[in-house]
């Protein structure tokens, strides 16, 4: 029965609801009201352009996000040649260059919104059309979700591979496992391996544990070497130059402020479950 007393436009005694909503004045749908109408905005992307540097055939490809990126080009001889371009419409974000027959790809994808990362990893696979694709990133190793107990004072690098087979292995590093998952450009062209419509067949993605300057550089040559011989061969005997001052802020749920150095800002390199 009715309450007489109630407004047409208010909402129905909660004792007259067949469900357990509580929906209060104004909300739900009742008879005699529409809901209001929201303006659809879409936003058009800016187009993608991948320039390519001067060279001949391409054997590998490496895509280096971040301070994982950073840390690998501060270890490499300084690049000879021209020096390829990645565009998101006018703004410059990332660069690419070339060792020998493999390219290096560097992309600070942290402030790059889902829709522009996913344009960059396409255009990427179609424009470089390179046999082997090795993606390098980085993992809070205090985040981690180990399956053994593990020590976080010498966490190991990890992968993870679009391979199917269980018995894919990378020397030097240990799997990445789930409930950990990984997000931004790695984990695009991950997902690009697994369409069978792209041209990209197979892809792993190295994680190297944060902070960096804990890390000798042969953790990292010895993995890339199975993918991309050739800069991995410029990286072996080298000293890690990376210390506490190149160190980069890093954060990530329940960790508040991660001391980093001189860049002012926290960055998103918390790639892991959190992230």
């Amino acid at each position: 029965m009715n309450d007489p007393l109630s407004g047409l436009s208010a909402p129905p005694p909660r004792y007259l609801l067949e469900s357990d909503s509580s929906d209060e004045e104004g909300q739900g749908a009742y008879p005699g009201s529409a809901p209001a109408s929201r303006p659809k905005i879409q936003l058009d992307q800016p187009p993608v352009t991948v320039t390519l540097p001067t060279g001949g055939t391409v054997d590998g490809t490496v895509v280096a996000t971040g301070q994982a990126g950073r840390f690998l080009l501060k270890h490499l001889p300084a690049p000879t040649g021209s020096e390829g371009v990645i565009k998101i419409g006018d703004d410059k974000v990332g660069v690419i260059h070339a060792f020998q027959n493999e390219l290096l790809v560097l992309v600070d994808d942290g402030d790059l919104s889902h829709e522009s990362v996913w344009a960059i990893a396409k255009q990427l696979v179609q424009d470089i059309q390179s046999p082997k694709w090795t993606t390098l990133s980085s993992y809070v190793p205090a985040m981690y979700i180990a399956k053994a107990k593990s020590s976080h004072l010498d966490p190991p690098v990890r992968f993870i591979s679009s391979s199917s087979s269980q018995k894919t292995e990378v020397q030097g590093a240990e799997r990445y496992d789930p409930p950990n998952y990984i997000s931004g450009l790695a984990a695009a062209l991950l997902t690009l391996s697994a369409l069978p419509t792209t041209s990209l067949q197979s892809t792993s993605t190295i994680l190297l544990p944060l902070p960096l300057s804990r890390l000798a550089i042969s953790h990292l040559s010895t993995p890339l070497s199975s993918s991309s011989s050739s800069i991995a061969s410029l990286l072996k005997g080298r000293r890690s130059q990376w210390t506490d001052d190149d160190d980069e802020p890093y954060s990530a749920p329940g960790m508040g402020r991660v001391r980093g150095a001189r860049h002012g800002h926290v960055a998103g390199e918390g790639v892991g479950m959190y992230t």
